[in-house]
């Protein structure tokens, strides 16, 4: 599915942030974004059992037993714990933190398939395109209450947020989920995440930063360099940008990072409750007392906020009893005379699970370590010297332990951290819907190429790549290279120009395939560290010319979607060419 052109001059921008672990969505008009573009809206979920309004609600979702949508978010939680409760869930569909799937495949095809909590399985083309169709339908019920609904959809660009990390597939599946959401692809287009955040920042006068008590009068002044550490839950995005003279945003550094957010923590938790107590007895906990299990994990989420570097206070975590009866019918123990013999300094008291405050806080060791020795590694790099900022936004930037570990880790940067840094990627998502150009440049994250046959070389091409199309000797995988990675690309710039023929004369379309490499110049596309990349599907329709039609191809990698354009040569029009990144 190409990306399209979205309307230039839109009346009102939506955005939704779909993340790891907290959803939510935020819109603007155009006159309040020109007025003020931090007038920003967006709604207000309970959350739940919890006392308490969010601008984001969890990322779950609940079909039910006939594999129809149910509800998603804290309602979702909700419902599924209550049908826990009463042992009816057995037969519903519960997914809950499924975004990151789409980063760790390495290959994803269109009919992915996606586990709930029990194993079963949904396509998660389905699970995503019913969980965005949610968001949009409620955002338009919002904009109707607040008188917005004389703005007609044609008027709206909706903007969908993912990582910068993120593969050319896994955008392209966001895409296609979000139009089956009911989005026109027309009217869509995918920001950044750290990108976002940077927008988001730039807007935020320097007083609402909290930077340690250094100044960030100059932050966003023409020619300052700044990295963005983007902490989601799943992810961790890093890029370098620098400010331009025209109050534009230059990439410095490609995107980087990996999946080092704060499920980290969540995971290093529940590896601390089996160690605890055992395999066996949390497996049992688990399917014995969903709802107890679903209280727990909502019980840590909130708790994980408030451990500090500095506190010496035990934290204190409510735990359902039916986690002591799993263990004691596991092991045929008492809990508290198990947790006397342990080397964990835990103490169970009635219904609560007692931690020592340096337990609480080796949880964060494993992804903070992560976070700070890659930062290291990048302010080593010779192209981003000179920057002294370290800019933090994402949900997990709001925890103590990161921004210690971060500001002990380079003691001599600035690090600025913007109130309320988990909705910054949410609220610049929608001032990039209005400013889309504002990010000038970006830095290719990999050589792109295409797979051809060219005109065999003797004595530089192998005989075993010889092959002959309709008499011509060519030489087969050859990697045409296109850009090279780590070279910048301008928002609208066409990259070198490759002239493709077909290889037969009756053909009517090309199918191209697309190849990338972690090395700058590869020759084939066999050479090690080369991968198949997707496809490019040209149109010829016209077979007049035999052999002889020629169609330039150039690929443009400067906005947040690779885009092509390809051009009959012989009499200038453009012809329908798209990639294709879906297995």
């Amino acid at each position: 599915m190409a990306c399209a052109e979205v309307v230039s001059e839109p009346l009102l921008v939506a955005a939704i942030d779909f993340g790891t672990t907290f959803s939510g969505y935020a819109f603007q008009t155009r006159a309040d974004f020109k007025e003020d573009p931090l007038r920003i809206h967006g709604f207000s979920w309970t959350t739940g059992s919890n006392a308490g309004l969010s601008l984001k609600t969890p990322t779950c979702v609940l079909f039910d037993p006939a594999q129809n949508f149910y509800s998603f978010g804290i309602e979702a939680e909700d419902k599924y714990t209550e049908l826990a409760q009463e042992e009816d869930h057995a037969n519903w569909y519960y997914f809950r933190r499924f975004k990151m799937n789409l980063y760790k495949c390495q290959e994803i095809p269109r009919d992915l398939m996606l586990e709930d909590d029990k194993g079963k399985l949904l396509p998660a083309m389905k699970v995503i395109s019913e969980s965005i169709k949610f968001m949009r339908e409620h955002l338009m019920r919002t904009l109707s209450k607040k008188g917005q609904d004389v703005i007609r959809p044609t008027e709206i660009n909706w903007v969908l947020t993912v990582p910068a990390i993120w593969s050319d597939a896994a955008k392209q599946f966001m895409r296609e989920a979000a139009v089956k959401g009911g989005i026109p692809n027309s009217q869509l287009m995918l920001a950044l995440e750290p990108e976002a955040a940077s927008i988001y920042c730039k807007h935020i006068p320097s007083e609402r930063m909290v930077c340690g008590g250094k100044s960030t009068l100059d932050a966003f002044s023409p020619g300052t360099k700044y990295l963005i550490l983007d902490a989601g839950g799943g992810t961790i995005d890093i890029t370098v940008q620098e400010v331009q003279t025209d109050g534009t945003i230059k990439q410095l550094y490609m995107a980087n990072g990996g999946d080092w957010g704060g499920t980290k923590v969540d995971e290093a938790f529940e590896e601390f409750l089996v160690d605890l107590l055992g395999a066996p007895a949390i497996s049992r906990f688990r399917e014995d007392d969903k709802a107890g299990h679903l209280d727990l994990l909502r019980e840590f989420e909130i708790k994980k906020r408030s451990i500090k570097p500095d506190s010496s206070s035990k934290v204190t975590f409510k735990v359902p009893i039916s986690l002591k009866d799993a263990h004691e019918k596991e092991t045929g123990q008492d809990l508290k005379e198990s947790m006397s013999r342990s080397t964990k300094r835990v103490a169970w008291v009635g219904d609560k699970l007692r931690m020592e405050a340096d337990s609480a806080r080796e949880l964060f060791k494993s992804p903070c370590n992560y976070i700070t020795e890659h930062l290291e590694e990048i302010f080593g790099d010779p192209k981003v010297r000179g920057t002294n900022i370290i800019l933090m936004v994402g949900g997990f930037s709001d925890s103590p332990m990161l921004r210690d570990a971060v500001e002990s880790a380079f003691p001599g940067k600035i690090i600025i951290i913007p109130d309320e840094a988990g909705l910054a990627v949410l609220k610049g998502a929608v001032q990039f819907g209005f400013e889309p150009r504002i990010i000038s440049s970006r830095i290719c994250k990999a050589t792109y190429g295409v797979k051809t046959n060219s005109p065999f070389k003797e004595g530089v091409d192998p005989d075993d790549k010889k092959v002959i199309e309709e008499g011509d000797v060519l030489c087969s995988d050859r990697f045409d290279r296109h850009v090279e990675i780590g070279q910048p690309a301008g928002l609208d710039e066409e990259f070198g120009e490759q002239v493709y023929v077909p290889c037969r004369s009756n053909q009517t379309a090309m199918r191209v395939e697309i190849w990338t490499s972690l090395h700058k110049n590869p020759r084939y596309t066999t050479d090690p560290g080369c991968m198949y990349h997707g496809e490019l599907n040209v149109q010829m329709p016209d077979t007049t010319g035999g052999k002889n039609r020629k169609v330039g191809v150039k690929m443009i990698f400067g906005r947040t979607e690779l885009q092509v354009r390809a051009v009959n040569k012989a009499t200038g029009e453009e012809t329908k060419a798209e990639f294709d990144f879906l297995r």
